[in-house]
């Protein structure tokens, strides 16, 4: 198999339905979606477990912006991400390379190459069409193209579902998709080894994108991670902004300390960018904290997140000590 001209992915989180943080144990029993298969796990500084990956075959055009004849066969490696405990993620990818030939073959051909699908029609130059298929995937707004959403979906709502959780998590959240896309960056006239190049912008309330250029096909490898921990982390730093504007609409009282206690208790030491990064890859880690400056902003809504809990502690002593006076 060649070079990939592009490897596409997405990465879905959320909070794991479940009352109470669970244990390492129960995290493995959890993610051992196939029987023989080892759960990959790391208890520091942040517990992290990965589930073995499935493969899911598919047969459907890619999307491109030049809106080119695309047809991909092959597999989506698909796994499970449990961190801390808490957050829950489904994470997709294939890696597009091109067919040797110009035919389909049997599935046992495809099956032997988890994670990759054999592009079939000529599609221009190696950085072209990697272009052209980066920016159609992250940009595709239809169902008739390769769709990494629906299958991370499906592995998410398998975990969220299972037994062991009793469906009652102590705050109510949503869940956001993060949909990369990297390749390798052409070299540049003058520069002994191509920059990393990153981009991360987000779309809508639960959408965000990612494009990503690496230096060599060997740091493709260790995206998806990367991805993985971004996506956690900015899942992170959506639900406490969404936390604290709920209670602010909600004024003074109780209830403010009913809805954002939990968060402190059981969200906010999860917080630690690119503990779980590949290390060729942490410097992404350094743009993002200089721009848009992501421990900035979580740190300043963890103060508010304090703030809010100490006034309305206070606000109910106030309120108890009135009543015992009254009485």
């Amino acid at each position: 198999m060649g070079d990939p001209l592009v490897v596409l992915g997405e990465v879905r989180t959320c909070l794991l339905p479940t009352s109470d943080t669970l244990a390492a144990e129960d995290v493995t029993e959890l993610l051992t979606l196939q029987p023989g298969r080892r759960v990959l796990a790391r208890e520091r500084p942040v517990p992290l477990a990965i589930s073995p990956s499935s493969a899911v075959g598919v047969d459907c055009a890619l999307a491109t912006v030049s809106r080119s004849n695309t047809r991909a066969i092959g597999t989506v490696a698909s796994h499970a991400v449990v961190v801390g405990g808490r957050i829950a993620q489904s994470s997709s990818s294939t890696r597009v390379v091109r067919a040797p030939v110009a035919a389909r073959r049997p599935w046992s051909h495809y099956l032997a190459q988890v994670g990759a699908v054999e592009l079939i029609p000529r599609l221009g130059d190696d950085t072209a069409a990697a272009i052209d298929l980066s920016e159609g995937y992250l940009e595709a707004s239809t169902a008739k193209t390769l769709d990494l959403a629906s299958i991370s979906d499906r592995m998410l709502t398998r975990v969220r579902m299972d037994d062991r959780l009793d469906q009652q998590p102590p705050v109510r959240t949503t869940a956001t998709r993060l949909r990369w896309a990297a390749r390798v960056a052409p070299p540049v006239e003058g520069e002994d080894r191509p920059r990393t190049l990153f981009a991360f912008r987000i779309e809508d309330e639960s959408l965000r994108t990612v494009r990503i250029m690496v230096p060599s096909t060997r740091d493709l490898g260790g995206v998806q991670r990367f991805c993985e921990d971004l996506a956690a982390h900015d899942w992170l730093l959506t639900t406490l902004s969404a936390a604290l504007a709920d209670a602010d609409r909600s004024g003074p009282g109780r209830d403010a300390v009913v809805a954002l206690n939990p968060l402190l208790e059981q969200l906010v030491h999860l917080w630690m960018p690119g503990a779980h990064t590949p290390t060729r890859l942490r410097e992404l880690w350094t743009r993002l904290e200089s721009d848009p400056g992501f421990s900035r902003q979580w740190s300043a809504q963890v103060g508010r997140l304090r703030d809010r809990l100490a006034v309305a502690t206070l606000e109910a002593l106030r309120s108890a000590k009135i009543s015992t006076a009254e009485w």
